[in-house]
């Protein structure tokens, strides 16, 4: 993602609840330490990206569909409660079991339980690591059980998802080169009708934020199962990355918007809980949208003044929303910095010159707001100055008097 867009989680500390007072020790300092980290809502998806219907279509073939509509409010108190108390277990049927605590009130769900509600993929292939060579594919994926899982090899996941390479690859890490090896796979390395769908694993069902050059071996089998329409089983992948995730304390909290779906299944079956302790909060983080303009000269430096969103409600009841403040600011010169320009849902995101698909340039609407910029600011300046001078002149005449 473009930089401003991956640092848009940031936001959501502005709707955090503090709630680790609530609770005694060792509960306390747990919530303590969830009430600090930034959440990853993950990213509706806009229906107008460049070949959606090529993307649909294949995705809804093994319901990775799932990655594509998702558009829920966040609730952050339930996001913090779900972490705060979490943990997985196999039963004696041998089905992976995930635990929570709501407002005293215990909740385990099977594997399959869990994706039947969020509506996520829960057969097929399984497997989670967070290496990047799929070298580790093979010792990430279950190999005995009701998950057992026997991978593709290296050779056929990259025969169907990466541009055949004509010689050593390397990137940049630190300023540092680094020979990239056999079995890692570089972004750009990805065929071109994919990198969309790169984009929207990594923000919906990976969740990590941040840019990154490199795909991951999971994602990597995500891929090569997207376009062999091989079942990949999404709810153990999102499972094992709660579980890793919660240990992290550097890590985003993944997954806001699906956890809302989970939020009202509680409720559902506990009515009790539905009061107002759990407020709804729009979402803050940036669709992913098909149109990028970049981020002009003229907004430079600048400090963007904060927007109030124009609703936002509790389960229960209309609550005021937060403010929240818009992107951090990124240097044009970065041909990874990227800048938002408006706010949710509505808003045109910010674009360099790069070759991926989903972004877009728009030169003449850049050139012609940068020479707008720097006349009204001469005038202005020329104003100032002149203003300046006038008062030190008739301070001059009163001292004289």
């Amino acid at each position: 993602m473009p930089r401003a867009t991956s640092l848009d989680h940031q936001k959501t500390r502005d709707y955090i609840p503090l709630i680790s007072n609530e609770f005694n020790q060792p509960l306390r300092n747990t919530f303590s330490l969830l009430e600090k980290r930034y959440f990853h809502e993950g990213r509706v998806v806009s229906q107008n990206l460049e070949n959606m219907s090529h993307t649909r279509a294949k995705f809804e073939l093994i319901g990775f569909n799932c990655l594509l509509d998702i558009n829920e409010q966040i609730i952050p108190r339930f996001v913090l409660e779900f972490y705060g108390q979490l943990t997985f277990n196999y039963n004696l049927e041998g089905q992976f079991v995930v635990n929570f605590v709501i407002q005293n009130k215990s909740f385990s769900l099977t594997l399959e339980e869990f994706g039947q509600i969020l509506k996520i993929p829960f057969k097929g292939q399984a497997s989670f690591t967070e290496m990047w060579s799929l070298d580790h594919l093979s010792v990430s994926v279950p190999s005995g059980g009701l998950y057992k899982t026997k991978p593709p090899s290296p050779r056929v996941i990259k025969s169907f998802i990466q541009v055949p390479r004509q010689g050593q690859e390397t990137r940049t890490k630190n300023k540092k080169t680094i020979i990239v090896g056999a079995n890692e796979i570089l972004t750009r390395e990805i065929h071109t009708h994919m990198k969309p769908w790169v984009g929207i694993i990594r923000e919906n069902a990976i969740c990590l934020g941040g840019h990154k050059d490199h795909v991951s071996a999971c994602l990597c089998h995500m891929l090569y199962c997207i376009e062999t329409s091989t079942p990949y089983n999404l709810a153990f992948f999102i499972l094992k990355r709660m579980e890793k995730t919660r240990c992290k304390p550097k890590e985003l909290l993944p997954y806001g918007m699906l956890l809302t779906r989970l939020f009202k299944h509680v409720v559902s079956v506990s009515p009790e809980l539905a009061f107002d302790h759990f407020v709804s909060h729009d979402r803050v983080m940036h669709p992913i949208a098909p149109h990028f303009e970049r981020k002009t000269q003229s907004d430079r430096g600048k400090k963007r003044p904060r927007e109030r969103n124009a609703s936002s409600s509790s389960t229960i009841q209309n609550h005021p929303s937060s403010s929240n403040p818009l992107d951090h600011m990124v240097d044009v010169s970065d041909d990874e910095s990227f800048h938002s320009n408006s706010s949710f849902p509505s808003q045109q995101v910010s674009s360099s010159s790069t070759v991926d698909p989903l972004f877009r340039q728009n030169p003449s609407y850049e050139s012609h707001d940068l020479h707008t910029f720097l006349s009204e600011t001469i005038t202005f300046q020329t104003q100032q100055r002149d203003a300046h001078r006038e008062g030190l002149s008739q301070l001059d005449m009163l001292s004289r008097t």
